[in-house]
């Protein structure tokens, strides 16, 4: 395992960007997620900031700084921030990113991405202790998950919209299909629709009234979700040490929020959590079973649940696979896993979201279970290196990047 911890931090050193923005003006320090994805995404930097609180904390902090330099008066950060251009950026540009530049900041993206950075939040403060620290970062990003309140709960109902598949992380997941009535689950026609999406959405200037009424994808997803109840939980704790009003207040929405993914996701028929997608007005679950749907088994739930969603991840005709987890269950008409495509998200193993599992397991006091599933993923690093995906039964990591930044996170399962 040391050995997986020295490769890991050389890996991410490799990936290593920092310089001057003459653009954006300012200095930036960040970890790139490849060779190839030269820019900064925000949950592979959140991905990237925790791994590194195990070597060089400062540099986890430098990380951070560079996401929260880019934020915007209303709290908004975004999923990607374009600090230098190259000259192969180009096409890249006019093929699909200019669509999803915002239109009063031309060197970032107008969408999120999973609000890991609470949960990087107090890695990082664990890792110094430091108080000054808490108290200048803290209030910043409490920012960002006021503006996701405020700007991403369009029904009122305490959970957060995502307006692009992009936005789930998990770009062309098949749940995703059905708001666009793809119900042949074509990751062709997905993509299709997902350009013609954007094309209307620059249109109206990426104003979010204007894409709520455009009524093409509005989607209550249940990883991303997870994921900011993961983080709101983070931030109560923290807030905690420094002002317990706050702490009590954060966590009161906090507990709103999980008491309604848990009414509105879970299918008591499939025993299992389901994203809602919205059309005409009314609100529809997305019934696909994905890595998203066991999420929920990171969170303080009931013991029920944790057990039904215990049930289908060790069923070997759905989650169980050779290389768990996969990203879409076996079983699925959607399951690919197109491997040797960038149809992503369509059925391969991820080391983020088995990270994310694992330590639900262990939440939970699932031990053995938990213990299974780090040493099928290490033995996945082992095998092929710090891969973005795999084959989850073959192991082959086909057309996914080498040398993948999130994928070191395999030293912290």
């Amino acid at each position: 395992m040391e050995d997986l911890r020295e490769k890991a931090f050389k890996l991410l050193q490799s990936n290593k960007k920092q310089g001057y923005s003459k653009h954006l003006k300012r200095d930036y320090f960040y970890f790139a997620p490849d060779e190839i994805h030269y820019h900064q995404w925000f949950w592979d930097s959140c991905f990237h900031a925790i791994v590194m609180t195990e070597f060089k904390v400062e540099l986890a902090i430098k990380e951070i700084d560079a996401l929260l330099s880019c934020q915007t008066e209303s709290g908004f950060l975004p999923h990607i921030i374009f600090w230098k251009w190259r000259l192969i950026d180009i096409y890249q540009y006019f093929k699909s990113w200019k669509k999803e530049i915002h239109p009063k900041f031309r060197f970032f993206t107008a969408e999120i991405q999973p609000p890991v950075i609470g949960i990087t939040l107090r890695r990082i403060y664990e890792k110094t202790k430091s108080l000054e620290f808490l108290k200048k970062y803290l209030p910043r990003i409490q920012k960002y998950f006021d503006y996701l309140k405020k700007e991403r709960d369009l029904d009122k109902n305490s959970l957060i919209s995502i307006i692009t598949p992009m936005e789930s992380g998990m770009d062309m997941a098949p749940q995703f299909d059905i708001p666009f009535g793809n119900h042949e689950n074509d990751p062709v026609d997905t993509k299709g629709k997902i350009s013609a999406m954007l094309g209307k959405y620059k249109k109206v200037k990426w104003n979010l009234r204007g894409i709520y009424n455009l009524d093409i994808f509005n989607f209550e997803d249940v990883a991303v979700n997870t994921i900011y109840l993961l983080s709101l939980e983070n931030l109560v704790y923290l807030w905690d040490i420094i002002d317990k009003d706050k702490s009590r207040k954060v966590k009161e929405h906090y507990e709103r929020v999980k008491k309604r993914l848990i009414e509105l996701f879970w299918d008591e028929e499939d025993k299992i959590f389901y994203g809602l997608y919205h059309k005409g007005g009314k609100e529809f679950k997305a019934k696909i079973k994905t890595v998203s749907s066991l999420f929920p088994l990171c969170l303080d739930i009931p013991k029920k649940y944790v057990d039904s969603l215990i049930e289908h991840m060790v069923n070997k005709k759905e989650f169980w696979l050779t290389y768990p987890i996969p990203s879409v269950s076996k079983d699925e008409k959607s399951f690919g896993p197109l491997t040797d495509t960038r149809y992503i998200w369509r059925g391969t193993t991820w080391i983020n979201t088995n990270w994310f599992l694992a330590k639900g397991l262990l939440r939970h006091g699932e031990k053995e279970l938990y213990k299974k599933l780090k040493a099928k993923t290490i033995e996945l690093i082992e095998k092929h290196g710090f891969c973005e995906y795999y084959d989850p039964i073959t192991g082959e990591p086909g057309t996914a990047m080498r040398n993948f930044g999130w994928s070191t996170l395999a030293i912290d399962i």
